[in-house]
């Protein structure tokens, strides 16, 4: 069976605060973490993975040329999009026809395990549509718009919704040529309009969203000892 993934590394990093060894010009996705840009450490950890036939990894135009030059092997790139929703669709225009599942994961994901990958694939494979979660751990509130609490949920049956989020070509491919709105966070959204159930795996290493200095500082601290 042949699988692909979409990198998605083509963010402007708005939250992402000034870390110490970049300018405030430099995108997160491509800052060095032990030797390597933060970008190719799931790339590498997909290419591991022989089903993975093709990587395709969504970055600025303008580092196409760069990026094919130094890091090429077994690796296509493609200009993303104004939003993560064409980031992902110029990505999945390069996904060959005899591809049977498509991930689709956030390059500022860097610690993502090989055994979750494999978690999350083998669930896609039973119900066609599969997504990396982790337990909520804090007490959630929901609040009215002039920030009075109106309820607590019951965090239980709460889950933050992760990537890869793993899908079978021919249904994301389906969910991204609706004319839904761009204004989406993740693909299981799109999955979730196509009245589909998507299934939640729960990662079992580290696998959070690099957003801020502190995290940087954190998975750097993390891949450093491995």
């Amino acid at each position: 069976m042949k699988n692909a993934v979409v990198i998605v590394a083509a963010g402007r990093g708005k939250r992402f605060s000034k870390c110490a060894n970049t300018s405030k010009f430099a995108l997160k996705q491509f800052l060095n973490i032990s030797g390597k840009p933060m970008f190719l450490w799931s790339v590498e950890t997909f290419i591991s993975i022989k089903s993975f036939k093709q990587v395709i990894v969504v970055v600025p135009n303008n580092m196409i040329k760069y990026l094919s030059l130094k890091y090429k092997e077994n690796i296509s790139y493609i200009a993303g999009g104004h939003e993560r929703f064409d980031s992902v669709k110029n990505g999945l225009a390069l996904v060959d026809d005899d591809i049977k599942f498509v991930a689709i994961h956030d390059a500022a994901r860097p610690l993502i395990s090989r055994s979750d990958i494999l978690s999350i694939l083998k669930k896609a494979i039973e119900t066609k549509a599969a997504i990396a979660v982790d337990k909520v751990k804090d007490t959630i509130k929901l609040f009215s718009k002039n920030g009075y609490i109106l309820k607590t949920l019951n965090r239980s049956t709460l889950r933050n919704a992760q990537t890869p989020q793993i899908f079978e070509t021919k249904l994301l491919k389906k969910a991204y040529a609706k004319k839904f709105s761009k204004n989406i966070t993740d693909d299981s959204q799109l999955i979730e309009k196509l009245k589909i159930r998507v299934f939640g795996v729960e990662t079992k290493f580290p696998n959070f969203k690099i957003t801020n200095a502190q995290d940087f500082k954190l998975a750097t601290a993390i891949i450093s000892n491995k």
